[in-house]
């Protein structure tokens, strides 16, 4: 155990870790099994893991999740995926607990209890709450011995834990050179080839279209299509129905206290850059290239509002100085609100949505805050109504199905005189008409046998569906998948040529010829990326890592690199422009942050290998439905 602790707690490379650090706590991950019928789920130190265990577990932990938050079925999903081999990491922790002679005592387990948030009400442990999450009388999940039995476990797991990660330990010189790797910057000019810019030049011959159609010919077929005619029982037709008490009401703000809270809003101020109509590469790659300008005037000291007021094409809020005002959560796109709320006040960041170019600066951030108790009973009056309308959708669709299996769909149809919607064929991928994307209905459609009925749930409510026809996948001749070939084989050759000038031009720029000339006489914008970090990454794009690697590289020795970067589908040519280390005093600022992030990262690489090693020495295996779904995913 020394020995690996010692070998494991060395030689630690500060270039690795350098991004997102997170604290892995592997305990509550949750997941689930595909075949009800095994005994065991995995065997560790050659001793089973039954499936009544792995039952249990998966018990505690989804109630123990839900009661902390709603659940989507995403998260269900999620939760259960990731069971099996947690269950297996937490047996290697108390297993070897046992072997050092570890032990959790009636009080540690009270004093975790006590401790629990969730069990907390105004900052106080609540044994309401406590007994309102094991539960009471004969239908409760658990019971309190179970639970604390479970808590128990996952002490001694923390014990091993904390025993492990130790040895982890952080130098002086690894904080001063992690501090420099995280927050030095590089600033580059660049030119971008593109391979659209080469389009016209192209004119494949019908050998070429030929050759590629041969080539790729997986790239040409037509998928399995299905079409089916539909019913839907709409929750909101069942809402009257719902009748909520008073308690119903209070046990669910009881239950969902946690989640009940007014979402995060921020202040943000815009400049707007809309894309024209029909806007292609080039006209975009423009529209980009003023955006970073405004972006690079802003971080130089102008008033942004100024400069919203001068460029930003949104009418209403540049004469606003480009002032948004509040946006909560939800009400802008979703590439918008990522960059948004990724910020800290007084930063820029720069979102592109399919309406154009969002150049953000956020003002101020309100963090969540708990709902006024009548606003939460208003909320679960809506959820309850909402959930227990879809219920009575539901049982009104299983019945009426049941209708159809012993009579017919179209009889059902108009005895009760429905309104039946029959789709064109669609694809599985494809939206269904008159539903949009709903991949539940889209999977049962194609699970069905001809003239079969079936249930999907969907955002209205429980649609009722009945197989009508299905087209097998085929293949596309040359002529039919004729334009999409010369498209694939246009881009293609377009991406040879690009690929050759970005060469030529970088071998002139490398031989001493001026950037400014070279960009000139290739018709080429000279763009300036501004100061980046790592972390940051080139244009503030953390996926650009190619380019943001390469320019690292730089120096004023080397100034241009090897070979053009390619990237997102383009040639890019960086020069570089200057380099700023932090400065003494930014470390001392950042100092304690820094310590404990990396004693963090540290530990959980010691604990990734001695698990690693552990579960090689167990000689762990899963049962196979586990093992192969394991391999499928």
């Amino acid at each position: 155990m020394l020995n690996f602790l010692r070998k494991y707690s060395r030689h630690w490379v500060i270039a690795v870790i350098i991004g997102a650090i997170v604290v892995v706590f592997i305990f509550w991950g949750i997941g689930g099994f595909k075949s009800p019928q095994a005994q065991e789920i995995a065997w560790v130190y050659d001793q089973p893991i039954s499936m009544a265990t792995y039952v249990q577990y998966l018990t505690i932990l989804e109630k123990k999740t839900r009661f902390r938050r709603e659940l989507r079925e995403e998260d269900y999903k999620a939760l259960r995926e990731q069971a099996p081999d947690n269950l297996i990491r937490l047996t290697l922790l108390t297993e070897t607990a046992k072997r050092w002679g570890l032990t959790v005592s009636d009080a540690e387990v009270r004093a975790a209890i006590l401790q629990d948030p969730d069990f907390h009400n105004q900052g106080a442990f609540d044994p309401r709450l406590y007994d309102q999450f094991v539960g009471k009388g004969r239908l409760r999940q658990f019971d309190k011995a179970d639970f604390e039995r479970w808590v128990r476990l996952q002490l001694l797991a923390a014990k091993v834990v904390e025993a492990v990660t130790a040895f982890a330990k952080v130098s002086e010189a690894e904080l001063q050179e992690f501090h420099r790797v995280a927050r030095e910057t590089v600033q580059v000019d660049f030119l971008v080839v593109s391979p659209e810019a080469f389009l016209s030049r192209v004119h494949p011959s019908e050998t070429e279209l030929k050759e590629y159609y041969d080539k790729h010919q997986d790239e040409f077929r037509t998928p399995e299509k299905v079409k089916v005619h539909y019913v839907v029982c709409r929750a909101e037709d069942f809402r009257s129905q719902v009748k909520l008490t008073s308690k119903d009401l209070e046990d669910y703000v009881s239950e969902h206290r946690r989640t009940l809270v007014r979402p995060q809003s921020i202040r943000a101020r815009e400049i707007f850059l809309a894309f024209p109509p029909k806007a292609g590469a080039a006209e975009r790659q423009m529209l980009e290239k003023k955006a970073q300008e405004l972006k690079l005037q802003a971080l130089r000291g102008e008033d942004f509002a100024q400069l919203a007021q001068a460029h930003s094409q949104d009418a209403a809020t540049a004469k606003r100085g480009g002032d948004l005002g509040v946006v909560k959560r939800g009400q802008k796109p979703p590439a918008w609100e990522k960059v948004a709320f990724a910020l800290e006040p007084g930063q820029i960041g720069l979102a592109s949505t399919d309406k154009g170019l969002h150049l953000i600066r956020l003002e101020d951030i309100k963090e969540s805050a708990p709902l006024p108790e009548a606003e939460a009973k208003a909320w679960a009056k809506e959820k309850l109504s909402e959930a227990r309308s879809r219920d009575l959708a539901r049982e009104e669709a299983k019945r009426l199905a049941a209708e159809m299996a012993a009579t017919s769909f179209t009889a059902t149809v108009q005895k009760h005189q429905l309104t039946s919607t029959e789709t064109p064929f669609f694809s599985q991928t494809e939206p269904v008409p008159g539903l949009g994307e709903v991949r539940a209905f889209a999977e049962e459609a194609f699970r069905l046998r001809p003239r079969e009925v079936g249930l999907a749930e969907i955002p209205q409510g429980t649609a009722i569906l009945q197989l009508l026809d299905r087209k097998p996948a085929g293949q596309l001749t040359l002529a039919q998948a004729r334009e999409r070939v010369q498209q694939a084989v246009a881009r293609q050759k377009a991406q040879t040529l690009a690929a050759e000038e970005a060469e030529k031009l970088l071998a002139r720029l490398r031989r001493g010829e001026p950037l400014a000339r070279v960009a000139a006489q290739a018709a080429l914008p000279l763009r300036d990326s501004g100061p980046f970090t790592r972390v940051q990454g080139f244009l503030n794009q953390p996926l650009a890592e190619a380019i943001t690697t390469t320019a690292f590289q730089l120096s004023e020795k080397q100034p241009y690199p090897d070979k053009p970067v390619f990237w997102q589908g383009k040639y890019y040519l960086l020069a570089f422009r200057n380099r700023r280390a932090p400065a003494p005093e930014e470390f001392q600022k950042d100092r304690d942050t820094l310590a404990r992030r990396l004693l963090e990262e540290k530990r959980r690489l010691l604990l990734e290998a001695w698990l690693t090693e552990e579960w090689q020495r167990a000689r762990v295996r899963k049962a196979k439905h586990l093992a192969e779904s394991g391999k499928e995913e």
